[in-house]
């Protein structure tokens, strides 16, 4: 047998003098060398009939026996997993002496001609075999169970393999993203039926003969770290309460998530502002050339307002006004080649006017109250009113809200007074006071003065 392909790092010991070295691709195996990967990793033999075998991450096998009988076609390939997990694809036997068997401390399943998986657990002796195609023969210490295709058991050693279980079906992937342009690459899929986890594998092709990502989830989602831009192909499979794993899904998609888009800073989601030409700010990314920025006022970016597809620097400034309302805006970065990669997430802000300063009109004084009346300063507002002694508004006799454009207080004494009025929007965001108005109460009529005197005469 054959390394036919490593992902990561494995470890091999030559069964002739238990020498130690890493494996690499092209190295060949023989009866008896025992095989090791590393967290992460994976590896794919391939034996003399060209039968395979996909050896998971932080998995062991032995090389019990490596045979082949001349020129009959006949293989007696024997592998011995103390823990892991393999996929293997045999090919169909040549004459009745081919033999295909992956030995396991809780029992041994054997093949002629098929597509399955079996993995070993480390701290106990139990052993998982799901078939895909063909059946497999699992021996116990006492029983042996035949397995048909699209059935799995689990085997315990000491006891004998109970009878076979359906697999869970292979997961909906119809609406499991196509492309993805944002690191870590995020996936999900429709959940399936008394699913427990689920794993989820990435690799080049739909041959699967290299796993690029290889990842359990509890969830019907799942996440990986990265990728370089290019096509691959998603496998998902469900796992039961037993740990059998289920049928197969595949999907494919492409990752186009370089240059990276770089960070919105300032106008980001949700922020108020009141200034109409705001500034657009970003951070700098590393090896582009440019960025391209578009400002629009849908989320869609149907009606673009602002569209700069080459801008050098990190930062501008909106030469049109804004109008009031919502706004919508995102950012990509431009490669050494002039090729722009995704944009950014959408970053929506509102750009609401200062209110303008109320303008007051002259009070009206009456025998009782004095009215004070101001032009409004648009709908939806309302206006805070301030009466005081000083024109420093450190005495205030009168501080009031009100959504009327008007207020009325009791006519005070006689004297001097300065009083002002600001206007609020629907948020609470209080525009500036208008001009400091000075008013001075004339002296009342003296008849209300004279009654005392006339209730003693």
């Amino acid at each position: 047998a054959l390394i036919a392909e490593l992902q990561g790092d494995a470890t091999l010991i030559r069964s002739a003098d238990d020498s130690r070295t890493d494996v690499t691709k092209g190295v060949e195996l023989f009866s008896g060398d025992r095989v090791v990967t590393g967290p992460g990793s994976n590896l794919l033999i391939r034996f003399a009939d060209g039968s395979e075998l996909l050896l998971a991450a932080e998995s062991d096998v032995t090389m019990d026996s490596l045979s082949a009988y001349g020129s009959t076609g006949m293989v007696d390939t024997r592998v011995r997993l103390q823990g892991g997990q393999v996929d293997t694809q045999v090919i169909p036997g040549k004459g009745p002496g081919s033999r295909y068997e992956i030995i396991t401390p809780a029992a041994v399943a054997a093949v002629r001609g098929t597509n399955f998986r079996v993995s070993a657990e480390t701290e106990q002796p139990i052993a998982r075999s799901e078939v895909l195609e063909g059946k497999v023969a699992v021996q116990g210490d006492t029983a042996q169970q035949l397995v048909p295709a699209g059935f799995g058991l689990v085997a315990k050693a000491g006891e004998a393999p109970p009878p076979p279980k359906p697999l869970l079906p292979a997961p909906d992937l119809s609406n499991t993203e196509t492309l993805q342009q944002r690191l870590p690459l995020a996936f999900s899929w429709a959940p399936t039926a008394q699913a427990e986890a689920y794993r989820f594998q990435i690799a080049p092709n739909e041959a699967f003969k290299q796993l690029l990502a290889d990842e359990k989830t509890p969830t019907h989602r799942g996440f990986f770290k990265d990728l370089p831009d290019g096509d691959y192909v998603l496998r998902v499979r469900a796992i039961d309460a037993d740990g059998l794993e289920g049928l197969n899904a595949l999907h494919r998609f492409t990752v186009d998530a370089r240059p990276e888009p770089p960070l919105p800073i300032g106008l980001v989601n949700g922020v108020v502002i009141r200034d109409d030409r705001p500034e657009f700010g970003w951070s700098e990314s590393t090896d582009v050339t440019g960025y391209h920025v578009q400002v629009a006022r849908d989320e869609a970016f149907r009606e673009v307002l602002v569209d700069l597809p080459a801008l050098k620097e990190s930062r501008f400034e909106i030469e049109q006004p804004l109008e009031a309302g919502p706004y919508f805006w995102r950012i990509a970065a431009l490669d050494k080649d002039g090729r722009q990669g995704p944009y950014s997430d959408v970053q929506t802000f509102e750009y609401r006017p200062i209110p303008d300063s109320p303008v007051i009109e002259a009070p009206a004084v009456g025998e009782d109250e004095l009215t004070f009346n101001w032009k409004s300063s648009g709908e939806g507002l309302q206006y805070h009113f301030q009466f005081a002694e000083d024109k420093d508004f450190n005495q205030i006799l009168i501080d009031r809200t009100t959504d009327r454009p008007g207020i009325t207080i009791p006519r005070p004494a006689s004297r001097r007074y300065y009083f002002r009025v600001q206007a609020i929007d629907a948020s609470g965001y209080a525009g500036p006071y208008g001009s400091t108005q000075e008013f001075e109460v004339p002296p009342g009529s003296f008849w209300p003065l004279l009654i005392p005197l006339l209730l003693f005469i």
